[in-house]
């Protein structure tokens, strides 16, 4: 029987194995949670940025862009919508593509 990733991650955070049962990257640090947590957004947290600034500072040359988590999907600067989702946050357009993000019509 094969054990899929999101059982070994909610069993991590359960405490369902012991200390070392788990590779590091599947324990339950809340960095790597947050990285398992992100998984389901197409980025992790790291790569989701409260402000332009950060996300900047994090990809310097690169289009920083206002993601949308529910669709998947981003808007560009300039885009009437750039910055105004409630549940939005800013990355790296790269990353966002390679993420699986797509840039959404406005």
């Amino acid at each position: 029987m094969r054990i899929g990733s999101k059982f070994l991650a909610a069993a991590a955070l359960c405490g369902f194995f012991g200390a070392g049962a788990l590779p590091a990257m599947a324990q339950s640090s809340p960095s790597s949670m947050s990285e398992v947590q992100g998984a389901t957004t197409g980025l992790g947290s790291s790569h989701r940025f409260a402000t332009a600034q950060a996300a900047t500072q994090h990809c310097p040359g690169d289009t920083i862009v206002w993601a949308s988590r529910a669709k998947l999907s981003y808007a560009l600067p300039g885009s009437p919508t750039y910055g105004t989702s409630k549940n939005g946050f800013y990355a790296c357009k790269m990353e966002a593509d390679s993420a699986g993000f797509t840039p959404h019509g406005d």
